[in-house]
């Protein structure tokens, strides 16, 4: 039986003899767009349990309701992640910073995203699938990675060393160079570096000396780090050579060292590719 003022909240059961009282909300709409002349109603307010059979657990803020997020617009969550962008757009990515810890990643899956860059990481690479090209950028101020210790290729793994690139500039002349001068040298771009050789020509019996021109001692160094007549480069006797391995010709000096006040210069034949 409904209360005497029908249209206020709450109903009492058995009005005549005191019954309880059902908590409701009276809505007071003339068509609420269901059945027939569904008029103004009340809505009966219920508490929600989430107790299993037999069981019960009044939803409070010590007992919510369990959730579990399937989708969120157009995010299918159900696999376990959520998309989560560094911007309002959904354009860009997350920026993350860890300064003064350690962090340990044992495996990294990357769906539907891009790493774009790792600073200050160890790390190795234990598989690349079949069609990716790696490219390194901006390592120690170029596009190079340094490699320490053992490195072996995997079986079914196989390199073609068949061909390599070659110089594509060669050149080659010859110096006079007395005790009494620190020569330097035109810059010259070297693909793989340059031989020097202590020439001499003895006219009698292919001897040094005084019968030919050179015959002192070659003494090569590096820039800045040797002086004229000075033995604290690298020595060469007469007829000797060496290859050095740089990338430019600017980057040598030599000069003659004076054991012999006979033989005060040398003739230094220069081949650099």
């Amino acid at each position: 039986m409904a209360n005497a003022a029908t249209a206020e909240d709450h109903v009492t059961l058995n009005l005549g003899s005191g019954g309880p009282v059902i908590a409701t909300d009276f809505v007071n709409q003339v068509d609420m767009g269901y059945g027939n002349a569904s008029g103004p109603a009340h809505f009966q307010v219920i508490k929600l349990s989430t107790g299993g059979a037999g069981e019960y657990a009044l939803l409070s803020t010590d007992s919510p309701a369990p959730v579990q997020i399937w989708k969120i617009g157009n995010t299918d969550v159900s696999e376990g992640f959520l998309a989560v962008r560094g911007n309002t757009a959904g354009t860009q990515a997350v920026p993350v910073s860890i300064s003064g810890a350690t962090l340990e990643v044992n495996d990294i899956t990357i769906l539907g995203g891009t790493l774009d860059r790792i600073l200050g990481a160890s790390c190795d690479i234990r598989s690349i699938a079949s069609g990716i090209t790696l490219s390194v950028v901006g390592v120690s101020g170029n596009n190079s990675v340094a490699v320490t210790g053992d490195v072996s290729v995997s079986s079914g793994i196989s390199a073609d060393i068949r061909s390599l690139p070659l110089p594509t500039g060669i050149t080659a002349y010859s110096k006079t160079v007395s005790d009494s001068t620190l020569q330097t040298f035109n810059s010259f771009s070297l693909s793989s570096g340059v031989k020097i050789k202590n020439y001499f020509s003895g006219l009698e019996g292919l001897t040094p000396g005084n019968s030919g021109p050179g015959g002192g001692i070659l003494c090569v160094g590096y820039t800045g780090a040797l002086s004229a007549g000075g033995s604290s480069g690298f020595l060469l006797s007469p007829g000797e050579e060496v290859f050095v391995e740089i990338d430019n010709m600017n980057r040598l000096v030599a000069t003659s060292v004076d054991y012999d006040a006979a033989e005060t210069f040398v003739i230094m034949s220069v081949l650099g590719t």
